[in-house]
């Protein structure tokens, strides 16, 4: 299916905040994701698209508000005018060993967690990564988010 979004704002209007800059806020709701993307227009309509160099349809940030209602996080891509949708994957945690160097008992750091151990001769270290995140699969539900968004106005 097609990129499907609905976008709802209690603004009438972009809001102006200066001679040439704009705001707008609302809800984005991405109810089929795709990764073709298709723009938004109904953000992308209120900012001035042409004889802006370096803003891609007149835009200088779209800004979620947070995570959404079904758990994705959202990312604005300029080239298209669009929301891209990541789903979260689980984190994983490192382990760390810290060695008595009086050869008693050490402390261990696993999962978040310090216990004692005994003392060896060996330290280890397992990175810590944190969450990473997978662009969200076609015909996806992800859910509503916040955002806000600035741009050049006429």
């Amino acid at each position: 299916m097609a990129y499907e979004v609905t976008v709802t704002t209690p603004m009438k209007q972009c809001e102006r905040i200066s001679r040439s800059l704009g705001l707008l806020a609302g809800k984005c709701n991405v109810t089929t994701y795709n990764t073709t993307l298709v723009e938004i227009t109904a953000i992308t309509k209120y900012f001035v698209t042409g004889n802006v160099s370096g803003f891609t349809k007149g835009i200088i940030a779209v800004i979620p508000t947070g995570v959404s209602d079904n758990g994705h996080t959202f990312e604005w891509d300029y080239t298209t005018g669009a929301f891209k949708c990541y789903k979260p994957t689980a984190a994983t945690t490192g382990s760390l060993t810290i060695i008595d160097s009086t050869g008693g008992t050490a402390v261990e750091l696993v999962g978040g967690k310090l216990a004692a151990t005994a003392a060896s001769t060996t330290v280890s270290l397992t990175p810590m990564v944190a969450a990473a995140a997978d662009e969200a699969a076609d015909d996806t539900d992800c859910g509503e988010v916040g955002f806000i968004a600035i741009g050049f106005v006429r």
